[in-house]
């Protein structure tokens, strides 16, 4: 209230008492609940292993037997020195599990074949629930009953096997899904919505999107019938992604609970800064942890990202969705590459290409020392355990992502760092 209001006595006395300090917060100990969990205490986040222990996960994606397909010619060269020099996918399991350990890493990160691996690696699994096309960014009706259905069947076949293995760390429900303007194209998920069939469940929820915007856009029915559109205002697009973000999240991850209510739901491995902030809010919501795929760009391409995100500074980026989503983030795929392990590393272009091994083992103790700091930071995945073909892969990336080459030699440089680092 005014001063002048105070009581006259109470001025008069000096009687006033300060406001009291905030109780300081006592941290707790998580629980062990015979699964992977997450745990919160006096602002920080940390996953917590089957058996009750904190729990960092330092993951490495695509961990498998095979490695990348060839492009141009479909060979699989990972795979030719894998049968040449272990025999069996049993016996590269096991000496691959044991490198990995030895190396300090803990998870077999997305498209990885955990069961392969040491039985002390924890498991993840990509599900792919969107029904999207990755490449191309296409994606179904999620207000469709079909969908509804088509994810139903899918966690029947993936998810459903895995219950009740104290392995699995959890579920990542798909990877960098289009959610508007990115290298896919520059449409919003509005206007596709807004291009479906009349008689499309979505395309009723894309026009009312539209119509709370703007009223006097035309008759509703009119609308539903309509193919061709004008660029729909920004109110309306973000409407609409608010709307369609919470009924794919509330949608995939009930179903995924139904079928398995112990592991984790570990979010979508979506692009950090290309992906606004309606989507993190709405994952937040329903899952138990966030995922982010997230790269350091090179200059020039963080500015193009900047404008994609809607306005978020792609330097603090990481404490902006945060604040907003409030839930612990996982890096479920960085990675460096360098020019001296003789492949192209062209493409995509918007990434560096350091000069050397040791470079790459400067920047991967840089990147995951700066994220072990944060408080809200639960794990960091490499991409990825091999190198790609020279030739390019079915979309052209021909890069030094590899911490082993094609012929499965380990980078000594890089792998040298990884451990030291890891073992912090």
């Amino acid at each position: 209230m005014r001063a002048w209001l105070v009581p006259v006595s109470v001025l008069a006395l000096g009687c006033a008492e300060p406001p009291a300090p905030p109780a300081p917060c006592v941290p707790t100990s998580p629980t062990a609940r015979g699964f992977y969990g997450v745990h919160h205490s006096c602002g920080a986040w940390t996953l917590v292993t089957p058996t009750g222990a904190p729990f960092y996960s330092v993951g490495v994606n695509s961990a498998t037997p095979y490695g990348t397909r060839n492009g141009v010619t479909g060979a699989y060269a990972y795979r030719d020195a894998v049968l040449a020099r272990y025999g069996s996918d049993a016996a590269w399991g096991q000496a691959t599990g044991a490198r990995l350990r030895g190396w300090g890493f803990n998870t077999a990160g997305g498209w990885s074949h955990g069961e392969l691996l040491a039985d002390d690696l924890a498991i993840t699994k990509v599900l792919y629930l969107s029904g999207g096309d990755w490449q191309t960014g296409t994606n179904v009706d999620w207000f469709a009953p079909a969908w509804e259905d088509q994810v139903r069947a899918r966690v029947d076949e993936a998810v459903t096997p895995w219950r009740g293995d104290p392995r699995v760390l959890g579920w990542f429900l798909d990877n960098e899904m289009k959610w508007g303007p990115d290298w896919r194209g520059a449409d919003t998920l509005l206007a596709r919505y807004l291009a479906l069939d009349a008689a499309a469940p979505g395309k009723a929820v894309a026009v009312d999107a539209l119509l709370e915007v703007v009223p006097d856009a035309g008759p509703r029915d009119e609308l539903l019938q309509r193919t061709v559109w004008a660029a729909p205002p920004s109110a309306a697009v973000t409407g609409f992604l608010v709307r369609a973000a919470e009924r794919y999240f509330a949608t995939t991850t009930a179903i995924v609970r139904a079928a398995d209510p112990d592991h984790l739901i570990l979010g979508n491995r979506d692009v950090s800064v290309m992906t606004r902030a309606e989507v993190w809010q709405a994952a937040a919501r329903h899952v138990d942890v966030l995922s982010v795929n997230y790269y350091t760009y090179q200059e020039g391409i963080a500015g193009l990202a900047l404008a994609l995100s809607g306005g978020v500074d792609p330097a603090g980026w990481f404490a902006a969705q945060h604040a907003l989503a409030d839930k612990p983030f996982l890096v479920s795929e960085f990675g460096f590459r360098a020019a001296d392990a003789g492949l192209p590393s062209s493409y995509p272009p918007v990434y560096p290409t350091l000069a050397t091994q040791q470079e790459r083992a400067d920047a991967y103790d840089a990147y995951v020392s700066g994220a072990r700091s944060v408080p809200w930071i639960v794990g960091t995945h490499w991409f990825e355990y091999t190198d790609q073909p020279a030739d390019g892969r079915f979309d052209g990336e021909n890069n030094n992502w590899g911490i082993v080459d094609e012929a499965d030699d380990p980078y000594p440089a890089l792998v040298e760092r990884m451990t030291a680092v890891n073992a912090r």
